[in-house]
């Protein structure tokens, strides 16, 4: 081989790649011939500059800097500032050597392949303020606008290792206009700005019948960069006014194919559209600064892949993963020993991938998609913070973000064809309206619409085929936040946002499949979570005020669909869906000052959705497990304070949804049509709790809850065999600490109205005929612990009120019939509630014959004659007997349904101070409640009757009776009315049976 052949061939391999930036500086003017052939290897870095309209202050002398307009380049571009398309070029030796290849034997040695890497890089510098011991202004005026064509068209059909393509099409522009600096002097602008830069263009290449070609590898980028509109001030004073927008785009479409190929067709894109921006910012040291600015952004990345596998080896199979999203950091203010304001608005559009769409029709390994899109908005703005000083913002942000796009492929009559596999997290992360001092002032005001959303819709099928079609997904929507939060430390500070968020993650899978062997078979696993904290106040010898609101929507995946008809393990579905929300809203914590918080909150969550299939015909095939997992954990309207006035304000309405309805069909088919499920819904609710030490807190709490795991479960197995079983775990759980109110030397009062309902599973419908066929069982598991409207007063008084309703839905329930889990018992008229105090509790005399979870004896009611009130109550005790003031808790019955408190009311006595030593209540092991002894100390009085003991089977307390051993009444009170004979029993209480409906109350 000539030496001048194999130099040309040896520096074609060492100079390929993703990048290559060349060794010198090409000029504006070189010649180059637009018709020469397009080189195999293009690369190259460019670099326009604009600096206009700046303005520089010194105390020597206020100058205009020099305008600067040209553009450092590896390779030759159409003008300076390019507007036009530039026909790509390549590096000198790569062009040299192309050039001498052409005319030989050798002339087609690349075979079409093709590497190209543009990278640009547009600089805008303008309108910017810079005062140094002087005086600086600057109204400014800009653009710039730059565009190269990245556009590819090759082939490599019935070829080996032709038509591949290698590509970066990458543009990062850099805005940075319309900044005031100030350093001992005043520094002044108001500018305009715009920048446009794009590039990218359409990738086409062909692989059909080949080995090993048109395959592509291609990185769309489009990240641009803002710093806009800031004032920055130390020792002087700064003023921004601007206007700045930016917009980068490198889009394109994938066009490949691999058809009747080995390893062709192949295509990888990777889109990535992210925004950085720092705009609309004050900060002031010493100084003043202020702002006010208006920004938007834009940026988009790739475009849909198209490929084709059909028939082929390892061929049409396309991974694209995608990123999008802005990352501000705008409009906040920072003040140390001066002061800062910020106002501005901005509005941001990240677009990163498209459809991908492929097939794999009798194939093997080919028509595959992985995916891995990732939006992650995130903004930090509208935040005030101040040491010794004032800051003050007012802040506005729309943001819209996708990642990745809906899929579409083929794998019948294949093998290891036309799976999908997709792990597209969307979340968003904002810190907005925030305010935040020490020794000094600070307010945040954020109105904050964020949208972030990955993939789509999921489609594949598998008839006839071998381990395809099948689909495997994590969709995880997540937003992280917290907004509207005040805290102070020696000063003053307020924190105000209105919210509104969209958060989705994929869409629905969907696989279908008709005489399949492992096709078709869904596991999806979609979680949403919300960890949220807005409207929360916080202040040490300080005031706090806060007033927010949150609307939110959280979605991850859809409803999963199969089908695995006269299959083998096929059409079968996984489904692991969670609905976790994490929110503290509405909360007030001061020590020494003032605090008033203010939060609404309304917020949808819904992980996965009904799942359908069929196994008909099918051998372990059309089978369903779903497990979901929802919860609501929220901590919202506490006051807690000591020696302060503390004001929480909550109201809440939440949705948490994981999974739906399940059904199938396993008719003629073996282990077919098939549902097992375990569904949870563990509720903690924690709203509307005040605490008080040498203070004044007050809640006041309105929430509404809504928490569903899975619902109902239906399927057929006629003629079939181990089939159309049903298998239920529903579990069913509330714990709860709420509306409570604890004073020590103060006062404590909340107000909460409290509505849930939890259901976990529901419905089961089978039938059918076969052996160990259509069977059902289910294990249903509920329980209810809470410590509600318990004042608690220590030298203080403490005050609760509200309304309080938990309705259960657990398994099925006959007649559609919702279990409201309220422990049900004795009832005293209200006559008798508006006649005692809250530290008094009724005495009543011969009770022991009181039957409890039995018929009663005739002759012991009649014992009781005159004890008990008849429907009417028409006489009343003239005495009562008092609790003492010490604690303040005998007020405490817990409501609770088989589970013992021992170990917390033990700890609750551990609060009080030392008083007269309490009396204990009889042991009642009949009850699976343990109560401590009580500290209840009452007067001697004289008697004629005492209060007979307990029966060891009765409850130790019902209903929020306290049944107290002590003193009767004097012998000149006025006895009670009679009990007839006939008195109902108290029959149906018993805890110890946490499913029996209680439907009435004495």
């Amino acid at each position: 081989m000539q030496t001048w052949a194999k130099r040309g061939i040896q520096s074609a391999f060492v100079t390929g790649g993703l990048l290559m930036l060349g060794t010198g500086i090409a000029s504006a003017q070189e010649n180059v011939n637009p018709d020469a052939a397009p080189s195999p290897v293009d690369a190259g870095v460019s670099v326009p500059v604009k600096v206009d309209q700046n303005n520089l202050g010194t105390p020597v002398k206020n100058l205009d800097v020099p305008k600067i307009d040209r553009t450092i380049s590896t390779d030759r571009v159409t003008s300076a500032v390019p507007t036009r398309t530039a026909a790509p070029v390549a590096h000198p030796l790569i062009r040299q050597a192309g050039e001498r290849l052409q005319g030989t034997a050798l002339q087609n040695v690349v075979r079409g392949n093709t590497v190209q890497a543009h990278v640009d890089v547009p600089i805008q510098i303008c309108g910017n303020a810079i005062a140094v011991l002087a005086n600086a202004e600057a109204a400014g005026d800009c653009t710039q606008a730059t565009h190269r064509d990245g556009t590819i068209v090759t082939d490599g059909a019935g070829q080996a290792l032709a038509g591949n393509v290698v590509a970066v099409n990458h543009v990062l522009p850099v805005q940075l206009t319309g900044n005031a600096i100030a350093a001992g002097g005043n520094a002044a602008t108001n500018t305009t700005a715009e920048q446009v830069s794009t590039t990218g263009g359409d990738i086409t290449t062909n692989g059909d019948k080949g080995a090993g070609s048109g395959n592509v590898v291609a990185e769309y980028g489009a990240t641009p960069v803002q710093i806009t509109g800031n004032g920055v001030g130390a020792a002087g004073i700064a003023e921004a006014k601007s206007t700045a927008d930016t917009f980068a785009s490198s889009e394109g479409d994938t066009k490949t194919s691999g058809r009747n190929s080995s390893i062709s067709g192949n295509a990888v894109p990777i889109p990535v559209s992210p925004l950085a921006e720092v705009n609309g910012n004050a900060v002031a040291g010493a100084a003043n600064a202020t702002t006010d600015s208006v920004q938007t952004g834009a940026a988009y990345a790739g475009g849909n892949t198209d490929t084709d596998g059909d028939p082929a080896t390892l061929a049409g199979n396309i991974a694209e993963p995608a990123v999008a999203g802005p990352i501000s950091v705008d409009d906040n203010a920072g003040a140390a020993g001066g002061n800062a304001t910020a106002v501005s608005e901005t509005i941001n559009d990240s677009n990163a991938g498209g459809t991908k769409h492929t097939n794999g029709t009798g194939s093997t390994g080919s028509g595959n998609v992985a995916g891995a899109p990732v939006s992650l908005p995130t903004g930090v703005g509208g935040n005030g913070a101040a040491v010794v000083g004032n800051a003050l913002t007012d802040h506005e942000n729309d943001a819209t973000s996708n990642a990745g796009g809906e899929t579409y492929t083929l794998g019948d009559k294949s093998v290891l064809s036309g799976n999908i596999a997709d792990v597209p997290p969307a979340t968003a992360v904002d810190a907005c309206g925030n305010g935040a001092s020490l020794g000094g002032q600070a307010a945040g005001t954020c109105e904050n619409d964020v949208k972030s959303t990955t993939g789509g819709y999921q489609g594949t099928v598998g008839n006839d085929s071998v381990g395809s079609g099948n689909i495997a997904q994590t969709p995880v929507a997540v937003p992280v936040e917290a907004y509207g939060v005040a805290g102070t430390l020696a000063g003053q500070a307020s924190g105000s946002a209105d919210e509104t968020k969209v958060v989705r993650s994929s869409g629905q899978p969907n696989a279908v499949d008709d005489r399949g062997t492992v096709s078709s078979n869904v596991v999806t696993t979609p979680t949403a979570a919300a960890a949220q904290v807005f409207g929360f106040t916080a202040g040490l010898v300080g005031n706090t005020t806060t007033d927010s609101s949150n609307d939110t929507s959280v979605i991850a995946g859809s409803d999963p669909k199969a089908s695995g008809k006269k299959s083998s393990v096929s059409g079968n579905i996984v489904q692991v869906p969670t609905s976790t929300p994490a929110q503290v809203f509405g909360d007030g914590v001061t020590l020494v000052g003032n605090n008033s918080s203010t939060a609404d909150n309304a917020t949808d969550m819904k992980a996965g959705g009904d799942a359908l299939t069929t196994g008909e015909d099918g051998s372990i095939a059309g089978n369903v497990i779903s497990t979901p997992v929802a919860s609501a954990t929220q901590v919202a309207g506490w006051a807690v304070g000591g020696g302060s006035n503390v004001d929480a304000k909550a109201t809440n309405d939440l949705d948490s949804v994981a999974g739906g309805d399940v059904d199938s069909n396993g008719d003629g088919g073996s282990v077919s049509g098939n549902l097992i499920g375990a569904q949870a819904t563990p509720f903690v609710p924690v709203p509307g709790n005040s605490v008080s030490a040498a203070g004044i807190t007050n809640s006041d709490t309105l929430t509404d809850t809504k928490t569903v795991a899975g619902g109902d479960s239906a399927s057929t197995a006629q003629d079939a065999s181990v089939s159309g079983n049903l298998i239920n775990v529903p579990a069913n759980a509330i714990a709860g600490v709420y509306a409570d109110a604890i004073a020590a030397a103060g006062q404590a009062n909340t107000v909460t109205d409290k509505e849930s309902f939890t259901q976990a599973g529901g419905n089961m419908f089978t039938e059918g005929s076969g052996p160990l066929t259509a069977r059902e069982m289910t294990v249903p598991v509920e329980a209810l612990a809470k410590v509600t409207y318990v004042p608690v007063e220590v030298l203080g008084q403490a005050t609760t009120a509200g309304t309080d309703e938990d309705t259960q839905l657990t398994g099925e329930e006959a007649a559609g019939v919702l279990r409201a889990t309220q422990l049900k018992g004795i009832e005293l008229p209200k006559g008798v509630d508006s006649l005692m105090k809250a530290d008094e509790i009724p005495a009543f005399h011969g009770l022991d014959k009181l039957p409890v979870n039995a018929l009663p004896n005739p002759a012991d009611v009649a014992a009781l004659a005159g004890q008990l009130p008849t429907p009417a109550l028409p006489a009343v005790a003239q005495e009562r007997s008092a609790l003492p003031v010490n604690g303040g808790t005998a007020g405490i019955t817990p409501n609770v349904q088989g589970l013992p408190l021992n170990e917390v009311l033990e700890a609750a006595k551990a609060l009080l101070p030392a008083g007269a030593t309490a009396r204990s209540l009889p042991a009642v092991p009949s009850l699976p409640v343990t109560a401590p002894a009580l500290p209840v100390q009452v007067p001697a009085l004289p008697t004629e009757r005492s209060l007979p003991t307990l029966p060891l089977d009765g409850p130790a307390s019902v209903s929020g009776l306290n049944l107290n051993p002590t003193q009767g009444l004097a012998p000149q009170e006025r006895a009670l009315p009679q009990l007839p004979v006939n008195a109902p029993a108290i029959a149906l209480i018993d805890p110890a049976n946490v499913f029996e409906r209680v439907t009435g109350s004495l």
